[in-house]
């Protein structure tokens, strides 16, 4: 959030430090003043440039995730809904098509806990996961194979907390 908060606010961050730096140098006894203020000056845009820069790169990278975990969920979501509707015994190789989507659902919580993840697109996740977590056989499912811990600490509540319940 600290991230989000400094792209949300780098021209204000960059003029504040900017004047604080420039007042205190104007106070000060040298005969640099110009010089210093010119490389505050240069200092507070190139902070806004690299600001900017990292934005544009973690919204390319946001998009490329957003459209990989979008096709493979995709390739998946009709395989899904049969099973959720099915309730059928569970047979190994459904069991798997349940397991790669909580893998699936594992590497976007993953992305989202390193900051890749608007928080926007991962409460529409968490939405639409619950809607399998909670009924069987994904339930059952989940509650053995939680206990592997091999999905990147993702729990049923925080994807609950996820989805804003």
């Amino acid at each position: 959030m600290r991230r989000q908060m400094v792209f949300r606010h780098y021209w204000w961050i960059a003029l504040v430090s900017s004047l604080l730096a420039v007042g205190t140098i104007l106070v000060l006894p040298t005969s640099e003043k110009t010089a210093l203020v010119g490389s505050i000056i240069a200092v507070a845009l190139g902070f806004c440039y690299f600001v900017q820069r990292q934005r544009v790169s973690r919204m390319s990278i946001f998009r490329k995730l957003f459209k990989d975990f979008n096709h493979r969920y995709d390739d998946m979501n009709d395989r899904l809904a049969q099973i959720a509707a099915t309730k059928d015994s569970l047979h190994v190789d459904t069991r798997q098509k349940i397991v790669d989507y909580f893998n699936l659902c594992g590497e976007e919580y993953l992305f989202f806990t390193e900051g890749f993840i608007h928080a926007k697109a991962w409460q529409a996740w968490c939405r639409g996961m619950l809607q399998y977590f909670e009924q069987e056989p994904f339930r059952s499912v989940w509650e053995e194979e939680r206990k592997t811990n091999s999905y990147y600490g993702l729990t049923l509540d925080q994807i609950r907390t996820g989805a804003g319940e």
